[in-house]
C-alpha cells in the first residue's frame, strides 16, 4: 500500500498515538458509568474518538493523492521556543504573578514565528491578560495569583 498523502496519513498516526496514549493514561483511575462519571470517563472516550478520527485521516492518506501531500521538513527550533514558552509560564506563575507569567508566554512563543511583529505580541499579551483575568480571576474565582510576590498584600 502506497501513501499518497503524507500529511494525513502522519497526521492520522499522530491523533490514533496521542488518542491511545490518552485512553490508556486514564485507565490507572476509576471509569464510572454515564450517569456518575469517574475521572478516567471523560480522557478514555475523548482518547478514543481521536484515536478513531486518525484512523480516518489516515486512511485518506491513502487513498487520496494531492499535490501538497508531501511531509514539509521537521522544524524543531519553533517547537522548542513553544514549549519553552510554556515551561516558563509554569515556572513564573507562582512567584511572578498571572501577568508576568501570561507576557512571558507570548513573548517567547513569539520567538517561534518569523510572522509575528513586536506589535501583534504587545496587543496580544494585553487581550490574553484581560481575558484570562475576565474568565479565571473574576469570572471563576480561581485564587491565583495575579501579580508578583512583592506587589501582593
Amino acid at each position: 500500500m502506497r501513501i499518497r498523502n503524507e500529511k494525513d496519513f502522519w497526521s492520522g498516526v499522530m491523533f490514533i498515538a496521542f488518542g491511545l496514549g490518552f485512553a490508556g493514561f486514564a485507565q490507572q483511575y476509576d471509569m464510572g458509568t454515564p450517569q456518575r462519571m469517574g475521572p478516567a470517563f471523560f480522557p478514555t472516550i475523548l482518547g478514543a474518538l481521536l484515536a478513531i478520527l486518525g484512523v480516518i485521516v489516515g486512511l485518506k492518506g491513502l487513498a487520496a493523492e494531492t499535490m501538497d501531500g508531501k511531509l514539509e521538513r521537521f522544524h524543531l527550533g519553533p517547537i522548542s521556543w513553544v514549549l519553552g514558552a510554556v515551561v516558563t509560564f509554569g515556572l513564573l506563575l507562582r512567584p511572578a504573578g498571572l501577568i508576568v507569567a501570561l507576557i512571558a508566554l507570548v513573548g517567547i512563543s513569539s520567538l517561534g514565528s518569523h510572522e509575528f511583529k513586536a506589535r501583534d505580541t504587545v496587543l496580544l499579551a494585553i487581550g490574553l491578560c484581560l481575558l484570562v483575568l475576565a474568565v479565571f480571576i473574576y469570572g471563576l474565582g480561581l485564587t491565583i495569583p495575579v501579580w508578583p510576590a512583592f506587589m501582593r498584600d
